[in-house]
């Protein structure tokens, strides 16, 4: 009996400690050092992240533009839409690491220091860190960070442009902020969090009526921005 007992003991554990590996968590998007005017011009954005195993995909939306990312263990599809103009950007796990590896400006893994605080964000005990990520001329860039550990990190290599802060962290963010142009930071706040299932065909993006670009390409037009 005492042996049965401990085995359940066991197995309740291992689910208790089990991280959520299926949802979808939409972040509420403000910008710091920005124009009134320029905010305005943005108007009230969003992110949507769904997660199913490994699999992410992130909706951004504004009044402007549109992007949707999805990253799996095979690679990264991009869609983008702005103004009528509509560009997809298309690459495998190999031309990703390609494109990470030729990089000029290739950054360092992050540093992560995790904090013993914690604050309820959108339901959830949040845990805190800091995210200290090197850039160019390995300068420090230090990044609060609410994460969540019931959720499994969809993407804790890091993967896809802008993606350095998930590389190795032990859950979700639920907040943080992250760096701009001219100074200007983007804070994501966690505002709606979803565990229902997901179906597969969430994460199958059609590249139909948008014009297909390599990463090259798209840094080219960005004015050469990674």
């Amino acid at each position: 009996m005492k042996k049965l007992i401990t085995a359940v003991a066991i197995l309740i554990c291992g689910l208790t400690n089990a991280q959520i590996k299926e949802g979808s968590i939409t972040y509420a998007m403000t910008f710091e050092g920005l124009a009134p005017e320029q905010a305005a011009m943005l108007g009230d954005m969003e992110t949507k992240v769904t997660f199913k195993n490994g699999k992410s995909l992130t909706e951004m939306t504004s009044m402007m533009f549109t992007n949707q990312t999805m990253i799996d263990e095979k690679g990264m599809m991009m869609l983008m839409e702005q103004m009528g103009n509509k560009i997809a950007v298309k690459q495998t796990k190999e031309e990703m690491e390609k494109d990470a590896a030729k990089s000029k400006d290739k950054p360092a893994d992050p540093k992560i220091e995790y904090i013993n605080e914690t604050k309820t964000i959108a339901g959830y005990e949040c845990k805190k860190a800091i995210v200290t990520v090197f850039g160019k001329d390995n300068k420090e860039e230090k990044t609060e960070v609410w994460y969540c550990d019931k959720f499994e990190n969809p993407n804790k290599e890091g993967k896809g442009r802008g993606q350095i802060i998930m590389k190795g962290l032990n859950g979700v963010p639920f907040e943080y902020s992250g760096g701009g142009q001219g100074g200007m930071k983007i804070k994501m706040v966690a505002k709606e969090v979803s565990t229902n299932p997901v179906p597969d065909s969430k994460f199958e993006l059609s590249a139909e009526g948008y014009k297909m670009m390599t990463m090259d390409e798209l840094k080219a037009m960005q004015g050469g921005r990674q």
